[in-house]
């Protein structure tokens, strides 16, 4: 995207005085925060900026999933009920291959005269029906969350040799934590919650080919996760244009998306230095490691060593990643969550209510972590438990 068309889409989307002078990172953090928000609409359109939506879809824009910066909470519906939003479904086989008819994910949106793939509610526990055929043998479905933005692109200056020093084969120190980074064909992960994407831009063209059904350069699947079997998603028009890169979405957009998404910084220390020394003494930071060394020296807020961890049994959906056991995670962040504690759930589905009822479904790896937790005092439990909270 050139520079009139950056600037144009500011004047378009964005409250900016004449009199005002942005700097270049401002402006297109600027330009990133109206693509964040953008409402998208189907193809074709007037204007080729704004169309491309779906044909099938989970959202209309990143602001969906990612309000405010924020990532899945709890709301209550129509029906004065309460359930994620944020969150979606996911299909697969251990083995990491999806469904042939329904893909990667449920899209439970679509354009005029294209039925969604169907609808789903997660709270108390995932209920969803499906519009088409039933699911492949052997496929899955688990709950994904959308997670907070806050100091998460800062995750794209963490050095390869930074996440590979903590990766170790066998066990460490004979306290059952191993790691191993995920080194997929692209480079070593760090986003995502098998750690699939490597970069900041390959996760959110991912989100915006899977969520949003639009399409990149990255991501170039201008119908998004519509598969070969629904033929009547392929057979309406897409929002492919010359103007970006060939696709709906140009690799400056993405950069610009990026740009915005590096403003949502985390506030550095989180204090409570008792409630950290029993975090660390209850081996939660070894996995959880509260700070990593950027390429610059400097060191950044991250609450996770960005490698995968066996998490056992009870975190063992049985819908796995191209490289990525089921039972396999990436260590979540901690860092940015700034819900109140009754808007939050925790872990990859939203199955916990609460930090304890979290670490209470850590096994394999984390089981003695877990162990020592529960061996806790009640007091102490409570200044962990606020800690983590608090992060």
């Amino acid at each position: 995207m050139n520079g009139w068309l950056r600037v144009s889409i500011v004047l378009l989307f964005v409250a900016v005085s004449p009199g005002d002078v942005l700097r270049a990172d401002q402006l297109d953090a600027a330009v990133g925060k109206a693509l964040f928000d953008r409402q998208w609409i189907p193809a074709p359109a007037s204007t080729k900026a704004t169309d491309g939506l779906g044909p099938l879809f989970s959202s209309r824009s990143c602001t969906g999933c990612h309000s405010r910066g924020e990532g899945a909470h709890v709301v209550t519906g129509d029906d004065e009920k309460p359930d994620i939003a944020g969150a979606v479904v996911r299909f697969g086989k251990k083995d990491g291959t999806t469904d042939p008819y329904y893909g990667l994910q449920l899209q439970t949106n679509a354009v005029p005269t294209l039925m969604p793939e169907g609808h789903a509610r997660f709270l108390p526990d995932l209920k969803y029906n499906l519009t088409g055929p039933a699911l492949a043998d052997g496929v899955h479905t688990s709950v994904r969350l959308a997670p907070p933005l806050f100091g998460r692109a800062a995750f794209d200056e963490v050095p390869d040799e930074e996440i590979l020093k903590r990766a170790v084969p066998g066990d460490r120190s004979g306290d059952g934590v191993k790691g191993r980074a995920n080194v997929t064909a692209q480079g070593i992960g760090r986003y995502g919650w098998k750690a699939a994407h490597v970069t900041l831009d390959d996760q959110i063209a991912h989100a915006f080919a899977i969520d949003i059904g639009l399409s990149s350069p990255k991501m170039p699947f201008p119908y998004g996760d519509c598969t070969k079997l629904e033929t009547a998603c392929l057979a309406l028009p897409n929002g492919e244009s010359p103007e970006f890169d060939g696709r709906e979405i140009s690799v400056s957009m993405l950069g610009f998306v990026g740009s915005y998404i590096k403003t949502l910084r985390e506030p550095g220390d989180a204090g409570d230095f008792p409630g950290a020394a029993i975090f660390a003494a209850t081996g939660c930071a070894d996995c959880h490691v509260p700070r990593l060394v950027a390429r610059d020296g400097r060191q950044i807020p991250a609450f996770t060593d960005l490698l995968l961890h066996d998490m056992g049994p009870l975190l063992d959906d049985g819908v796995g990643e191209p490289g990525v056991k089921s039972s396999e995670w990436r260590t979540a962040p901690l860092i940015g969550h700034r819900l109140p504690s009754e808007q939050r759930r925790f872990l990859h589905d939203g199955s916990a209510a609460t930090v304890e009822e979290a670490i209470g479904k850590h096994c394999g790896e984390a089981e003695r972590s877990r162990n020592l937790f529960e061996a806790l005092s009640p007091d102490d439990k409570k200044r962990l438990v606020e800690y983590v909270n608090g992060l």
